[in-house]
């Protein structure tokens, strides 16, 4: 399985999974100590700039709310506007912000959200389902983690019916051993 795989962004902080250093031009790419790692992202953004202490507050601004005025964040970060706009535009340049988004009211949201639980066969590679369970209706989100579940993925609907025919579809696959459903019941909003 996998131990540095990740999946889309539920909205956390990012999260650097490599180290900052440059890997050894001796070991072969993917190869980490005795663990032999299979990525499926491109080594193109996985090449994303360190950030400093002003990017970061400037995301952590944006993420709370993406449509305040540069003038706004500009004080929140102790820059001038043209510098905020300035490291807005780099950050949107070279990838590390991929677009703003909107965070709905909980009533607003589908009634039927949950997490599913995913366990694979051993040895079976998820770098071979993972872009396939994003194309399945009601999946908003897909993260391979370390552990002894392999997958867990976010999704939402309007029925239980529509959730448990994504079960079902999962299930069917060769490559599952089992499926856990957690159905959302309550969540916060900060």
């Amino acid at each position: 399985m996998p131990a540095s795989c990740v999946g889309a962004d539920f909205g956390g902080e990012p999260i650097t999974l490599l180290p900052a250093r440059r890997r050894s031009k001796r070991k072969p790419s993917g190869v980490t100590g005795n663990l032999r790692v299979r990525r499926w992202w491109s080594e193109k953004e996985t090449k994303i700039p360190d950030l400093d202490a002003k990017d970061r507050l400037l995301v952590r601004a944006l993420r709370k709310n993406s449509r305040a005025s540069l003038v706004s964040l500009a004080r929140d970060v102790g820059l001038s506007r043209s510098a905020t706009h300035d490291r807005i535009t780099k950050m949107e340049g070279n990838g590390v912000i991929r677009g703003y988004t909107v965070r709905l009211a909980p009533d607003a949201l589908p009634p039927v959200r949950a997490f599913l639980t995913v366990t694979y066969k051993v040895g079976e590679s998820q770098t071979k389902v993972i872009d396939q369970i994003m194309q399945l209706p009601g999946v908003v989100s897909n993260h391979c983690i370390a552990g002894d579940i392999d997958s867990i993925i976010y999704c939402e609907f309007d029925t239980m019916r529509e959730l448990s025919d994504l079960r079902d579809e999962l299930a069917g696959w060769d490559s599952v051993v089992s499926i856990t459903i957690r159905q959302i019941i309550a969540s916060s909003d900060d």
